[in-house]
């Protein structure tokens, strides 16, 4: 079981929402995708997009994800060194750099679309 976050936007395709289906990945969000797994606090998710899990569905402008961005990396980082053990920053890279991507899709959907990409939450 863990926290499922996804963004959708206007416009947003079958293939698009496909894509999103990737068997529970925390190396997605260029997809629109995030997974955290419940192995323990903190949650970078609810440090990302915290409304989500109080509404489940709700917009969030990119400007909002791109400010909380650097403090969700740094619980995505705590986690991977204290609650999985990983040493490796490549490894560690890989997960920070999902957050990334899913704030930088939200940021381009956005600025495509003029709206704010709804934020999904599933757990």
């Amino acid at each position: 079981m863990g926290i499922d976050i996804y963004a959708e936007w206007d416009g947003m395709s079958e293939a698009e929402k496909a894509a999103q289906i990737t068997g529970f990945s925390a190396e997605h969000g260029h997809v629109g995708y995030l997974r955290e797994a419940y192995h323990g606090e903190p949650y970078a998710t609810k440090v990302l997009v915290p409304e989500a899990f109080e509404e489940l569905r709700v917009p969030i402008y990119a400007d909002t994800l791109r400010d909380r961005l650097p403090a969700a990396l740094v619980v995505a980082e705590q986690r991977e060194r204290e609650i999985y053990g990983v040493t490796d920053d490549t490894e560690i890279n890989r997960v920070l750099r999902s957050y990334s991507d899913f704030v930088e899709l939200c940021a381009r959907k956005e600025a495509e679309t003029g709206e704010p990409c709804l934020i999904i939450a599933s757990y």
